[in-house]
């Protein structure tokens, strides 16, 4: 049945919600919200994320995870920042991550100031490392630069690697002195010789453009 919800059933959905006593038919409810994914629901989530009952948040913080438009990501910076749950923490850490890179109109620099937020807010390695993976698909300078920063932690080396090729691919034209630099220095010192090969691909692009 969730699979099968659309937007206009958000208003039968927001009507029933108040009558609804029960906390697992009231999560049930704000789950389905979230797979609708309309904006008007967003409210109804909001509150729910102040509610006194732990599935009530934990069914809101994964609906603002899953959302469709980046509408709810300081939603979920605030739990991420807040919330005395470590697994409410890290799932509202982790929609935010999915949400930056959502098509948005912030600026390459607002962006990459919330990747450095996400990226202060991760608990261990494994949480860095999926805010990585994302700020790959950042695709600019500053997100370039951001990911520069990690290539010397062995923790994150991999990662960090990874993310400095796919953003410095995209931006060969616009930046190639800066994007040559930060590739040179993956083929120095990665071991991952598909990663090597992939950046020495893009830097003789560079050369030949």
């Amino acid at each position: 049945h969730l699979d099968a919800v659309t937007p206009d059933e958000a208003p039968s959905v927001l009507a029933a919600l108040p009558n609804v006593d029960e906390t697992g038919n009231r999560a049930s409810l704000l789950r389905i919200l979230g797979r609708i994914g309309d904006n008007s629901a967003l409210p109804a989530l909001r509150t729910a994320l102040t509610s006194g009952e732990a599935a009530l948040q934990d069914a809101a913080i994964r609906a603002l995870s899953d959302w469709p438009t980046a509408e709810p990501l300081n939603d979920l910076l605030k739990v991420a920042q807040t919330s005395e749950s470590p697994v409410h923490k890290v799932v509202a850490l982790r929609g935010f991550v999915r949400l930056l890179g959502l098509a948005n109109e912030r600026s390459a620099e607002e962006t990459i100031d919330l990747y450095k937020k996400a990226m202060a807010l991760a608990p261990d390695a494994n949480e860095k490392k999926r805010v990585l993976a994302g700020l790959g698909d950042a695709g600019t300078l500053p997100g370039l630069q951001m990911a520069s920063q990690y290539l010397d932690d062995l923790s994150l080396q991999a990662e960090a690697e990874s993310a400095v090729v796919r953003i410095a691919e995209r931006m060969l034209e616009q930046h190639p002195q800066p994007c040559h630099e930060m590739l040179a220095r993956v083929i120095q010192n990665t071991r991952n010789e598909t990663l090597r090969e992939q950046a020495q691909n893009a830097i003789n692009r560079i050369r030949t453009e």
